[in-house]
């Protein structure tokens, strides 16, 4: 499997991502105490730093490749 890296860490963002909505739903989580309004583009942005370094790092395609 190539591009686990890249697959992992997308995976875990989607994850994290999920959960606080669950559990801004379920009334658990505040939002705003998590990421503040200033820091929202930033962590956006920081996410996207990481991919593309993820791409750089990474040799071959995301996923997985069948011969």
């Amino acid at each position: 499997m190539t591009g686990w890296k890249t697959l992992l860490f997308n995976t875990a963002i989607g994850l994290l991502a999920l959960g606080a909505e669950v559990a801004e739903n379920l009334s658990l989580v505040e939002p705003g105490t998590v990421v503040t309004a200033s820091g929202g583009p930033l962590a956006v942005l920081a996410m996207g730093a990481a991919n593309i370094l993820l791409r750089h790092v990474t040799r071959g395609p995301a996923g997985w490749v069948r011969s």
